[in-house]
């Protein structure tokens, strides 16, 4: 009977506390494209089962702004343009401070960049997609196991909703230096 009611108490606080309930991202029925003079910063999370019902937020953080870029859901990719240059996203998965990571991409305008969400120390989080993974057969398959998606009118209440919250996690958490694991390099690029 303990066991039950710590699986209840724990499912109800997870349910709580994660973005599971985020508004929905919309199918783009458009091909992904890149802006001669920006880069592409694709966020990608391959699957459909591992962790479903768990939704990660993005968010650009380079600079003093919070800026939501969108919801990776299983079997989805979302697309960022942003100009050269460094760049810092976080993602936000549980309520509290300890679900925030942060990510550093440097980039050149005229390429396409890759970030992977995968469960990384229990939590989801994102790798870099570094150059020598595009030679592999696993980059096309997570690639090929995503669907481009955009920003629906209810992802962006939910985004403006949690926006305080996310700025608030941004400027308490924000770290001194990302570790090169958690970093892409202008040479990532293609």
């Amino acid at each position: 009977m303990k066991l039950l009611r710590a699986t209840a108490l724990a499912v109800l606080l997870a349910t709580m506390s994660m973005p599971a309930l985020a508004g929905k991202m919309a199918k783009s029925n458009e091909p992904l494209t890149l802006e001669p003079d920006k880069a592409a910063v694709v966020f990608l999370r391959p699957g459909k089962f591992v962790g479903a019902a768990v939704a990660v937020p993005l968010y650009d953080v380079t600079g003093d702004d919070t800026r939501f870029i969108g919801i990776l859901d299983a079997g989805s990719k979302v697309a960022y343009h942003v100009p050269a240059g460094e760049h810092v996203f976080m993602t936000t998965v549980f309520g509290g401070d300890g679900g925030v990571r942060f990510y550093k991409a440097n980039v050149e305008a005229g390429k396409t960049y890759y970030f992977r969400a995968h469960i990384i120390d229990g939590i989801w989080g994102l790798s870099p997609v570094h150059q020598e993974a595009f030679a592999g057969k696993e980059f096309a398959g997570w690639d090929k196991g995503t669907q481009l998606t955009i920003n629906s009118p209810k992802s962006l209440e939910w985004g403006q909703a949690n926006l305080e919250s996310a700025t608030q996690r941004h400027r308490n958490l924000e770290p001194q230096v990302i570790a090169d694991s958690a970093s892409l390099r202008a040479e990532d690029g293609r």
